[in-house]
């Protein structure tokens, strides 16, 4: 059975004159592998010659592409708790290392969105498609001319920006080192055409039972993704933050496998790889991103985990 974004994909690029999507990707039998989506995305981008695939995908999303999660967007009160219960559900119910959060501050609103997986495939591909989606989902859910006030995308900037303008209708930043669009705090508080209050509670508690989590180390994993990227991230911080005592997050994570200095570390090393291929950011500048008290401590903490220093990895 062949995933229905993957099915999307194929017809794409088969209009695009790229030919067969699927048979060049080479996919087992059943359903494809994690990772495969990205995968393709990736592919799809060489067999067309279009590096915005991503958004051209984007373009032809629309709520039903979601699945299961259709009716709970489309019948939450609001543009905010929509995007918000996406933002939750997605990873339990999806593979793909994508995590998000909405934030008020003061004039305007961030939504953030995060690829968590350690060398992503086809990055600057699922940084399009990311946000165009988003996008497109607010558009679906209010009117199809909004547009956002700016929009600030991890991926290398294009050779042709004249698409993302387009699409956007907003000012597009690249080589950033979060993937964000900006909006107005009002609209986070319009409502949904299709608001059913009974029915979003009563799908939201079924999802949130059936989804697929990984404990409280996933939980702890995404704090320390937000965090990385919008402050200082330490293990009373996201204790704090998910209500629960300090000794009992790292008593748990223990009996999980795992540790809060090992989900940090490999946080930090995933987002130090992003922003060394991805911007043109200075490795002082990147150490202090990630929290590091000075360069000489990231460049110890980088050469131990990849075997060379930072400045030789960004070389090669």
């Amino acid at each position: 059975m062949t995933h229905p974004g993957l099915t999307g994909l194929q017809d794409l690029v088969a209009e695009l004159g790229g030919g067969d999507l699927l048979t060049s990707l080479n996919l087992p039998e059943g359903p494809p592998p994690p990772g495969a989506f990205q995968q393709a995305l990736g592919l799809a981008a060489r067999l067309t010659g279009r590096e915005e695939i991503g958004l051209l995908l984007a373009r032809r999303r629309s709520l039903e592409t979601l699945g299961g999660l259709a009716s709970l967007v489309g019948s939450a009160p609001t543009v905010g708790e929509a995007v918000t219960q996406l933002f939750e559900m997605l990873p339990r119910s999806f593979s793909g290392g994508v995590r998000g959060y909405v934030e008020r501050r003061g004039p305007e609103a961030l939504l953030v969105g995060q690829v968590v997986t350690a060398d992503p495939p086809a990055l600057d591909q699922q940084a399009d498609h990311l946000a165009g989606a988003a996008v497109g989902l607010i558009r679906q859910l209010t009117r199809a001319d909004w547009a956002p006030e700016a929009v600030y995308l991890v991926r290398k900037a294009p050779a042709d920006p004249a698409p993302y303008s387009r699409f956007f209708g907003a000012p597009v930043l690249f080589g950033q080192e979060m993937q964000v669009i900006v909006v107005r705090p009002a609209l986070l508080d319009a409502p949904v055409a299709q608001a059913n209050l009974a029915l979003n509670r009563e799908l939201f508690a079924q999802l949130s039972s059936r989804a697929r989590g990984d404990g409280l180390a996933g939980l702890v994993r995404d704090r320390v993704w937000r965090g990385l990227t919008s402050g200082a991230c330490t293990a009373a911080e996201v204790a704090a933050d998910l209500g629960t005592p300090l000794r009992s997050l790292q008593r748990r994570l223990a009996a999980e496998g795992t540790s809060f200095s090992a989900i940090l570390d490999a946080a930090r090393d995933a987002l130090a790889r992003r922003l060394m291929r991805q911007t043109a950011l200075s490795l002082a500048e990147i150490s202090d991103a990630l929290g590091f008290a000075e360069p000489a401590v990231f460049t110890r903490f980088f050469t131990r985990r990849a075997g060379v220093s930072p400045s030789a990895w960004r070389r090669g």
